[in-house]
């Protein structure tokens, strides 16, 4: 692979959890819709048109296909307040296990967080 594709899967490997928030197509573009008129004064059309041409193939090609290496996929974007709270909570839960290590600096840091994952 080469360009944005080799260097996601590049950043994939350093990443302790892989998170795929998925938004219904209909809600991304009302989203876009609203944001677009209401704060940057854009008509109906151009939205519409930039939409179709450039924003909904784009994340075809390079959003879409990034779902398939998600460790969690969450339904409903941020809406979904329960898929929220258990990976906050999962979260918190690791850096409350994350023991604290002396740099030799006089300051104290937690070691890396994936150390403590495997």
């Amino acid at each position: 692979s080469s360009g944005i594709n080799a260097e996601y899967g590049e950043l994939r490997q350093m990443m302790d959890i892989k998170l795929f928030v998925d938004t219904d197509s209909d809600t991304r573009l009302s989203r876009r819709v609203q944001r677009d008129i209401e704060t940057r004064g854009r008509k109906l059309d151009n939205v519409l048109t930039q939409y179709t041409t450039f924003v909904k193939p784009a994340f075809e090609e390079f959003c879409l296909p990034t779902k398939k290496y998600a460790d969690i996929i969450i339904p409903r974007g941020g809406e979904n307040k329960v898929a929220i709270g258990l990976i906050v909570q999962h979260i918190t839960d690791l850096l409350t296990d994350v023991p604290m290590i002396n740099t030799g600096r006089g300051k104290r840091s937690s070691r890396k967080l994936s150390n403590t994952l495997h």
